[in-house]
């Protein structure tokens, strides 16, 4: 028996599903017949094709994730199986739903503008990705920034002062030499 929670996902995953599937569903037959019945763009239906298929792809994933899943038991009542994964989840499940809109965008910018060069708008998605993981670059490769990840001049002369001792070390020595003065004095 499902809970009050898997209750709610699955109809805010079912209501997600049904937005994403119409919205879909309606550009892309707005396309075709700009395609066939207005001959715009005139370049071909394959291109439109090629730069889709990830948009296909990306909502057959979130289709099979989200989708519940019921039964029916036997006195004929409809049982939630499994509500399915958050549609609403942050990470790759939001990132899938923003490459399938900007997909969406991108067909009815063809349609409207009669000209395939707006699919050069796709690079932003791989420019967006590197924005996101310039972080892993700043964090671990530092050394293509021209700092080669040691100790600055400062630093350096600091260590070579103290023996090449941290602060810590300095300090627990300090605290030793005082209990061995406290010990002799008694």
């Amino acid at each position: 028996m499902a809970g009050a929670a898997d209750k709610k996902q699955a109809q805010r995953n079912r209501e997600t599903l049904k937005s994403l599937h119409t919205f879909s569903g309606i550009v892309n037959v707005l396309v075709l017949l700009f395609f066939f019945i207005l001959k715009r763009p005139t370049t071909g239906v394959i291109y439109w094709l090629i730069f889709s298929t990830p948009a296909f792809i990306f909502e057959y994933i979130v289709e099979s994730i989200g989708r519940p899943t019921y039964s029916i038991n036997e006195k004929g009542y409809e049982i939630l199986d499994r509500p399915g994964d958050d549609l609403q989840q942050e990470g790759l499940t939001e990132y899938m739903f923003d490459i399938i809109y900007l997909t969406l965008i991108i067909d009815i910018l063809m349609c409207v503008l009669g000209t395939m060069k707006v699919w050069w708008l796709l690079f932003a998605i791989p420019a967006f990705a590197m924005y996101k993981l310039s972080w892993l670059w700043k964090r671990f490769l530092p050394s293509l920034k021209g700092n080669k990840g040691g100790p600055s001049a400062e630093e350096a002369e600091q260590k070579i002062g103290s023996g090449g001792k941290s602060k810590r070390q300095q300090k627990m020595e300090k605290r030793a030499q005082k209990q061995q003065q406290q010990v002799r004095y008694r």
